[in-house]
């Protein structure tokens, strides 16, 4: 599903240096730990502190178009799809990644940036002045090809490409996955309530078991499965 993306000659140092990773970034509060419930744009619950800041990063931008192209282009590459499943980009994994640049900075802002820009380069150097977006299938996977795998690329002149396409990859999986098209991909089905008409009668049999009567309409009554169970001071089943 997606990413990936020669320095040595073209760049030098100062690209290389843009591959380096810090792993510092994610912000917390002690605002999160007492925070309601709120409800956010999508699905499932935020804290008043996470609605209010996811907010304000919605807001904010990162990538130029030119780089949301590269990274669509890119990620499609890893999750290319097929006519029963979406591909990368149909899932809204651009808009992912440039959540992600933005809540993390520390740790994705610059490999990907210069990632992009080691992958631009060795495009131009290979294919005469040509962009990434703008190679043909086969050349934009010869490319790939080289920096796909990072233990081969070790001590390589497309180390940091590899390490690029490796955070391109990890960030493009996960996207994908996490949204809801990706889900039904895996036939995801999360928490839902079974329907339960109590143990068979040949497993009760074997046992010598039987339900009592009286019980049989309050524990094994799916017309109440979504009411909640009361009972009374003796604890009886009400309901």
């Amino acid at each position: 599903m997606d990413r990936r993306k020669t320095l040595k000659t073209l760049l030098g140092a100062a690209a290389g240096a843009a591959l380096v990773v810090n792993s510092s970034g994610c912000e917390t509060s002690p605002a999160m730990a007492t925070a309601t419930e709120a409800k956010a744009k999508g699905y499932g619950l935020r804290t008043a502190y996470e609605a209010e800041r996811e907010a304000k990063l919605m807001k904010e931008t990162f990538f130029t178009d030119e780089e949301k192209t590269t990274l669509g282009v890119l990620a499609d590459i890893i999750v290319p799809g097929n006519e029963a499943e979406p591909k990368a980009t149909d899932t809204g994994i651009v808009d992912f990644l440039e959540f992600m640049a933005i809540d993390l900075p520390d740790y994705h802002q610059t490999i990907l940036r210069g990632g992009l820009m080691w992958i631009n380069i060795e495009a131009s150097r290979r294919f005469a002045g040509k962009s990434f977006v703008e190679l043909d299938p086969a050349q934009r996977i010869e490319i790939v090809e080289d920096i796909a795998w990072p233990e081969e690329a070790k001590g390589t002149e497309f180390e940091p490409g590899a390490k690029f396409f490796d955070r391109m990859r990890f960030l493009t999986v996960t996207g994908y996955f996490t949204s809801k098209e990706g889900m039904k991909t895996l036939d995801y089905q999360g928490n839902q309530p079974n329907v339960w008409d109590g143990v068979p009668q040949e497993v009760l049999d074997k046992h010598g078991l039987e339900y009592d009567p009286k019980y049989l309409p309050l524990y094994v009554d799916q017309s109440k499965r979504d009411i909640q169970a009361e009972w009374d001071d003796d604890m009886n089943l009400i309901s």
